[in-house]
Order: structure tokens, then C-alpha cells, then sequence
């Protein structure tokens, strides 16, 4: 991994800092949100508020909209 502005990151760091962008998404979304919060706009909410966190973090990065091949998908039925 690396940016334009600077240089290689280690896969380590990245990690961390992807980990801590996201615990920082999740504090911001999910304490606001009450159990009438329906599910996807929550999740949509933390993707976005994310992106948002991450990309201050690590200048050029992006949240990928696809999942790893080796996962699986949740359904959730109203």
C-alpha cells in the first residue's frame, strides 16, 4: 500500500489505522442511533461516516463497496 503524498504504508499500519478509523465511525453512528434506527440506514451511515474518517486519515484512500470472495453475506428478513 502506499500514496502519492506519502510513500509506502505498511500493512501493519494500515491496519491499525483502518481499525481505529472505524471503531472512531462506529462511536459516532451507533451512539446516536436508538432501536428504532432501521439496520441499513445505520450501516449506510458508518460507511459513509467512514470513508469520511478514513479518508482524513490516509489521504486517496476509499472504502471498497465489495466484499471479500471468501465471505459470506447476512441476509436480514423484516
Amino acid at each position: 500500500m502506499e500514496t502519492s503524498e506519502n510513500g509506502p504504508i505498511s500493512t501493519p499500519l494500515a491496519q491499525r489505522i483502518s481499525a481505529d478509523c472505524a471503531s472512531q465511525a462506529a462511536l459516532t453512528v451507533f451512539s446516536a442511533a436508538t432501536p428504532e434506527t432501521p439496520l441499513g440506514l445505520a450501516c449506510e451511515s458508518f460507511k459513509s461516516t467512514y470513508g469520511v474518517i478514513l479518508g482524513g486519515a490516509i489521504k486517496e484512500s476509499r472504502v471498497m463497496k465489495t466484499c471479500h470472495e471468501k465471505t459470506s453475506p447476512v441476509i436480514i428478513n423484516p
